[in-house]
């Protein structure tokens, strides 16, 4: 059996903060807070469903990580790296360099320790 990494831990914590960062982006759009939205709510709250929907689908990907499900693992490495070519694509700042560092950290690490995610059966290397 391998041992789980030191590393996965941190992983996890990226994640969540990452779903995090999602959520108050979600109640902000959806606060009208922020100040760089159009005031048309069919796109406010178009983007305040799909930050809400991106931290739900985090938070649950964090729950499978850690039960090691190889699904989670191919679907958050995927999720991040979206998420990651999303915020490259978008207009750049300091904002969205700290935003992509917290994306790409964890795929880092999740492709790093692969093993231990992707073992098909405990007892087995």
């Amino acid at each position: 059996m391998i041992d789980r990494p030191k590393t996965v831990p941190l992983t996890l914590i990226f994640i969540n903060l990452n779903a995090v960062i999602w959520l108050a982006l979600g109640l902000t759009v959806a606060s009208q807070s922020h100040p760089a939205l159009p005031d048309e709510p069919l796109i406010r709250w178009g983007m305040a469903g799909l930050s809400f929907a991106a931290s739900v689908i985090l938070f649950g990907l964090v729950v499978f990580l850690v039960k090691r499900s190889r699904i989670a693992w191919f679907g958050a490495v995927g999720f991040l790296a979206l998420t990651a070519l999303l915020v490259i694509f978008d207009d750049f700042g300091w904002a969205d360099l700290l935003v992509l560092v917290i994306n790409i950290t964890p795929i880092i690490l999740l492709i790093t320790e692969r093993a231990w995610y992707l073992q098909s059966q405990p007892g087995t290397a």
